[in-house]
């Protein structure tokens, strides 16, 4: 990498998809939103067996999780009926029965099963169930009916399952967006992705979230990718935050979502260097996802870049300004 103070450079434009999570192992990307859902967390357990889950809501009417783990199983068949499946609903039922042990839920009860999508290469046994859940409504509890549909599968040597949450008032639209991300996930597990795209929707992750699990293994993959790309320019008087003893602790992660920028340019056209001022633009991203989070300190100029109209043109006029020593 090139690190420099001055430079004209051609600015393309990059296209921010939208990703929660690749599993480079699994070679998946996971979207950002799902079935019109957003993905608010990615959870990564200690326990290897466990897996991880994405957490996804819209509003307070709606949630759904999505988990992928092996349970600590060494091979795993493809199908929505092989061997551990049952396993995996005796587990969901048993929170169940844990939920209305301490009060959270009452009068569970199942509701039918099904499979979907009827044909298609990834299929989801699908199970719903019913209960009352107490909300504070008017300065008093009252018990609202709720619906739970449970979707899995398995892909990969792992199990996927899906617990989707909401008011039974909420049907109608609940029944077009588990069509939406029925949809969505079969794609997804389905997979193919190739190592480009996987590491291009990487940088995406890294923007969106840089101190969630997601963006921090999304970063270590781009920082392995810029290691190997020695003609990238970088630069530092852009990365405007303290040196020392006060870098803010999520510095490291504003440089490696500059770098993404970059990735998004010059892989795709298979240059060896540019996409700069998309770099910048993608830093400052990155920072005001950290702000909204409050996962990192103010830093007074990047505050100021951000009120900037037009990023790209502020990445060139900041280029010709002195360099503070």
């Amino acid at each position: 990498m090139k690190w420099l103070g001055l430079v004209v450079c051609c600015v393309a434009p990059v296209v921010w998809s939208d990703s929660a999570l690749v599993d480079f192992d699994l070679g998946l990307v996971y979207p950002a939103v799902l079935g019109g859902m957003e993905c608010e967390q990615v959870e990564k357990y200690e326990a290897r067996e466990l897996g991880y889950t994405l957490y996804y809501k819209r509003g307070e009417d709606f949630g759904l999780e999505l988990s992928v783990f092996d349970l600590g199983r060494p091979s795993i068949e493809t199908g929505h009926a092989v061997d551990g499946i049952a396993e995996l609903m005796q587990i969901v039922e048993h929170d169940h029965e844990r939920q209305q042990k301490v009060g959270a839920i009452s009068n569970i009860r199942k509701r039918g099963a099904t499979v979907v999508p009827k044909d298609g290469a990834v299929q989801f046994a699908n199970t719903v169930y019913g209960f009352l859940q107490p909300r504070e409504v008017d300065g008093g509890s009252k018990n609202v009916p709720r619906i739970e549909s449970v979707y899995v599968t398995a892909a990969h040597h792992r199990f996927f399952k899906v617990r989707f949450t909401f008011d039974v008032a909420n049907g109608k639209d609940a029944r077009l967006m588990a069509e939406q991300f029925v949809e969505q996930l079969a794609a997804a597990i389905k997979g193919g992705r190739t190592e480009e795209e996987l590491l291009l929707a990487a940088c995406d992750v890294l923007v969106r979230d840089p101190a969630s699990y997601a963006g921090r293994s999304a970063a270590q993959r781009i920082s392995e990718k810029v290691l190997t790309m020695g003609n990238l320019n970088i630069y530092p008087h852009l990365f405007a935050w303290p040196d020392g003893f006060d870098k803010p602790a999520a510095a490291d992660l504003l440089v490696m979502a500059y770098m993404s920028g970059m990735l998004k340019v010059v892989i795709p056209r298979q240059l060896a260097s540019g996409g700069e001022a998309e770099g910048f633009a993608a830093m400052l991203a990155a920072y005001e996802s950290l702000r909204k989070r409050d996962q990192i300190e103010a830093l007074p100029k990047l505050d100021a870049w951000l009120k900037a109209p037009d990023k790209k043109a502020l990445f060139q006029e900041l280029l010709y300004q002195p360099v503070e020593e």
